[in-house]
């Protein structure tokens, strides 16, 4: 089964082609093919030309579905919805967080039993998305502990492992707090967004076409200013 993975929920974007669970291609997007949907559906293009498929080869679309940038979450999403709709395929949305654990071993955290990390990633404003995540053993996969949730690098419980793109940021506060044994700096890629999916898809884990959304967490800066005008309206009257 011929599987798409999409990852746009960073600066930096990717694609990847798996089949079977195995990864057969993957392809590094460019900044506007991020941030632009019709470029997306480009790379897509070329990615699958030069594999030697179609779309109508594609069995399944999987998307990293946030937290992350708003806009690169945005059109990752619209596009995956649009092409499993178009194409009639199954849609798999996958926690951002989870397939950037998927990048490390669980010999990384050997220290606690099961094997934990706590994945990280920028949310702006001196916080971080956070989200604990415990080996599998089972299904040999980082499955997901509790709720993602925002916090200041303060509030972060003590863990064996820290991970994440945030970790780049924050490195020596991380350190000095001397809560984690190791700090890696580990970016969100479209081959472990497929590896993840590819696990949902043999569980029957779809998404609902109709219904999905990026999972951003919180509002956007935009829509805070907005909600936070709209509950003190008479602030923008005159005052008779």
């Amino acid at each position: 089964m011929l599987l798409l993975a999409v990852e746009t929920s960073t600066h930096t974007g990717s694609l990847c082609l798996a089949k079977d669970r195995h990864v057969i291609a993957v392809r590094t997007l460019q900044t506007e093919g991020r941030r632009h949907a019709q470029s997306l559906v480009q790379e897509v293009a070329l990615l699958l030309s030069e594999n030697g498929f179609t779309p109508a080869d594609l069995r399944a679309v999987a998307v990293s579905a946030g937290p992350g940038s708003f806009t690169g979450l945005r059109v990752g999403v619209v596009f995956a919805k649009t092409l499993a709709w178009a194409a009639e395929i199954p849609l798999l949305a996958v926690d951002t967080l989870q397939a950037i654990a998927c990048q490390l071993s669980p010999d990384d955290a050997l220290e606690s039993q099961p094997p934990r990390v706590l994945v990280i990633s920028d949310a702006q404003r001196n916080e971080v998305f956070a989200s604990d995540y415990q080996w599998d053993r089972e299904y040999a996969i980082w499955q997901r502990s509790g709720q993602i949730r925002i916090a200041a690098l303060a509030d972060l419980h003590p863990t064996p492992v820290v991970a994440g793109p945030a970790v780049a940021k924050h490195r020596e506060e991380l350190i000095a707090s001397r809560r984690f044994l190791r700090c890696q700096e580990v970016q969100p890629h479209a081959r472990e967004v497929a590896m993840v999916a590819s696990h949902q898809l043999s569980r029957g884990q779809l998404a609902d076409v109709s219904q999905l959304e990026p999972v951003y967490v919180r509002p956007s800066y935009a829509e805070e200013k907005r909600m936070a005008f709209s509950s003190h309206p008479a602030s923008g009257e005159f005052q008779k």
